[in-house]
């Protein structure tokens, strides 16, 4: 089913339709929702959450952009949402600081389980504006130009928000584990 099929099967509130989006689409809007999100049972929440309100918004959906880029752009919506609400809401993260692994399990170097805990850490220590132009970036692997009209944003904006979010996450990551330091790998020299 390409693109065209897919939005008129959604119009015409075909099952068959949902289904072909999930499909495509479904996967690539959890990662991302738990990027933005930090939390895997949130995520959910959002990816279901923009599915619903794109079946009830096919009717607004011009073609301007890819369906792909229109749902992202209603998942950001959520995410922000979400982020409102829970920067509404008081807690003490004491206790999940209490428990923290041994410096000793560092000492044969990192494992795909720290990796992505690290990254994960740093990218919850973001502001949403910059977490949102590094996913795009480096998880949705869009161009400057693209993040800037999918955000809303001027180009300048972008590269000055992905500056800063990069220089933030060299100062949270352990140098080993960074792949924007001098130390780390050289694939962001490549990205430039």
């Amino acid at each position: 089913m390409d693109e065209h099929q897919l939005v008129a099967g959604l119009k015409s509130r075909d099952p068959v339709a949902v289904r072909e989006l999930l499909g495509l689409y479904g996967n690539r809007l959890l990662r991302s929702a738990c990027l933005l999100s930090g939390n895997e049972t949130e995520a959910e929440d959002l990816v279901q959450e923009t599915i619903l309100e794109a079946f009830r918004s096919i009717h607004r959906f011009g073609g301007r952009s890819s369906v792909y880029t229109w749902l992202h752009a209603i998942l950001l919506n959520r995410s922000r949402r979400y982020h409102r609400k829970r920067a509404r809401l008081l807690y003490n993260d004491e206790i999940a600081r209490q428990d923290r692994p041994s410096d000793d399990v560092a000492t044969h170097g990192p494992d795909h389980g720290q990796v992505s805990s690290a990254l994960k850490t740093a990218l919850e220590r973001l502001s949403l504006s910059h977490r949102e132009v590094v996913i795009l970036r480096f998880y949705e692997d869009l161009k400057i130009d693209a993040i800037a009209e999918h955000l809303g944003i001027s180009r300048g904006t972008v590269k000055s928000r992905l500056h800063y979010a990069i220089a933030e996450i060299q100062k949270i990551l352990p140098a080993e584990l960074n792949v924007f330091s001098g130390r780390g790998t050289n694939k962001w020299e490549q990205l430039r």
